[in-house]
């Protein structure tokens, strides 16, 4: 039982993306391989991403996933009803118009990326075409970006990002009843299961971590 714990933690990651070399980050962390494998007709949860059982850096301060001078409501919260439970407990709605640019919340490698798609409805069986962009952190999380406009993605699998490089436009795709964009940093567990983290995020009244449903904040002054 030791050993299969073990290699569990040990394990790459197992990524479902086409001609995505090994990558590794200087500090020895997080890993990528890929059978070459994804396809736009697949769901994002065939895909398993991150280290397994990763240790989250809780004291990073992520920046809002849009540009400096600007806000956007969060139209839902942690825990809100409507779709943030369960693995998606942890995930921020922002109520942003379809093209509004989309910024890295943390600095990573994109691992996956979908960008073909432009569907979207109110029911979950729509989830399968959502547009997204992910992004590998150090500490083997992944940072998700979702329902973003077909054909907007800046960025392609293997590019190295800076925090607050621009990934995408926001859309309207997949699962979704309005336009906006669903962020979210998870983490896959010992079962090989996605789940959502609670992160600190840094706005110009300072550090959040518990971003509340109507919350419109900033960016600090760079």
């Amino acid at each position: 039982m030791k050993v299969l714990t073990w290699l569990r933690r040990m394990a790459a990651v197992f990524l479902l993306v086409s001609s995505v070399p090994v990558m590794a980050d200087e500090e020895g962390g997080a890993r990528a391989a890929s059978p070459s494998h994804w396809s736009p007709t697949m769901s994002r949860a065939e895909a398993q991403l991150g280290r397994v059982d990763a240790d989250h850096d809780d004291g990073y301060l992520y920046r809002l996933p849009y540009a400096d001078g600007v806000s956007f409501p969060i139209i839902q919260g942690h825990g809100a009803k409507l779709s943030h439970r369960g693995a998606e407990r942890y995930t921020l709605d922002f109520g942003m118009p379809v093209g509004t640019p989309v910024h890295a919340a943390r600095d990573g490698v994109v691992v996956l990326v979908e960008d073909s798609h432009d569907t979207g409805c109110a029911r979950e069986e729509c989830g399968r075409y959502a547009n997204f962009v992910i992004v590998l952190h150090s500490d083997g999380t992944t940072g998700e970006y979702f329902h973003l406009a077909r054909g907007s993605v800046q960025v392609r699998v293997g590019d190295r990002l800076e925090r607050g490089r621009w990934l995408a436009r926001s859309g309207n795709t997949g699962f979704s009843t309005a336009p906006h964009l669903h962020f979210g940093v998870y983490r896959t567990d010992r079962e090989w299961r996605n789940e959502s983290l609670a992160v600190l995020v840094e706005t110009r009244g300072g550090a959040v971590s518990q971003p509340r449903s109507g919350a419109h904040d900033l960016n600090p002054t760079p």
